[in-house]
């Protein structure tokens, strides 16, 4: 029996089509999970406020879950864990993305409004578009100044060039993981080298108390990899990557036919029995 449900949102529990908003079929599926005495949760790499819009203000849909990529775990509406980037090793990647001159380490402010960030470089003017990326508001630093609970590199050029930086990243700075959030997003996260929202997944099962084989995980790109690995009923949306499909045990619907909804209504359906969803017999 699944007792716990965690999913990336974009490309996975929400089509992009959807612009990020959950439809009212998510809605009701969520509610039909929480309804049965189950838990839900996003995984993703907004901060908690930066979902309140996604689930129309409704806060049941988000009192659990995993934020900024697994390094702000919530339960019940509570923060049970936070997870810090250090200075040292993000001022190494504004460096070397100064160096490059090309794309910036922005960092966030996981009290305030999702895409409120300072770019970190020496060279203001180099940020001043924003590399294109829609940011509500920001501003740049010569240095990072405190550790951080939200960060990525905005990268510019084909996923190909992105794909280069990436690895210059992981050889220069192994203190750091650097994953892309989704297949086309510009961007490369950044967590503490070995922590990712597979982590956050298993400090959630802890805190509730459930074994690994009643959590089920939901994803379709290089950052969920890490949760659909280590949790053994690990769920890839049909339109996920060729890794994280390789990585999952289960497949459903594609995200454009909102194939998490119907899982998650499956699953709260078996619930009343004690037994598997039926995609997973």
């Amino acid at each position: 029996m699944i007792k716990l449900a965690l999913t990336d949102l974009d490309d996975t529990l929400i089509p992009l089509a959807h612009r990020g908003s959950a439809s009212e079929r998510t809605i009701e599926a969520i509610h039909a999970m929480l309804d049965a005495g189950l838990h839900f949760g996003p995984v993703t790499g907004r901060t908690p406020p930066g979902v309140e819009n996604t689930f129309h203000g409704d806060a049941r849909c988000y009192a659990t879950g995993a934020f900024a990529n697994g390094q702000i775990v919530m339960l019940d509406g509570e923060v049970i864990h936070r997870e810090w980037c250090p200075v040292e090793p993000l001022q190494k990647v504004a460096d070397i993305m100064d160096e490059l001159g090309e794309g910036a380490l922005a960092l966030y402010d996981v009290d305030g409004p999702d895409l409120s960030a300072w770019f970190v470089s020496k060279d203001p003017k180099r940020c001043e578009n924003g590399f294109g990326w829609k940011l509500r508001s920001y501003r740049t630093e010569p240095r990072v100044l405190a550790p951080v609970l939200k960060s990525n590199v905005h990268v510019t050029g084909s996923r190909e060039h992105q794909e280069e930086i990436q690895q210059i990243l992981r050889r220069e700075v192994p203190e750091l993981d650097f994953v892309f959030p989704s297949q086309t997003a510009p961007l490369i996260d950044v967590t503490p080298a070995g922590y990712g929202k597979g982590s956050a997944a298993l400090i959630l099962a802890d805190a509730l108390g459930i074994d690994v084989n009643e959590v089920a995980t939901f994803g379709d790109s290089e950052n969920d990899l890490t949760m659909l690995s280590c949790i053994p009923n690990s769920v890839a949306v049909a339109n996920g990557s060729p890794e994280a499909k390789a990585a999952a045990r289960w497949e459903c619907g594609a995200s454009a036919d909102e194939g998490v909804a119907e899982a998650l209504l499956q699953i709260a359906e078996a619930a009343s029995t004690g037994e598997m969803p039926a995609f997973m017999r």
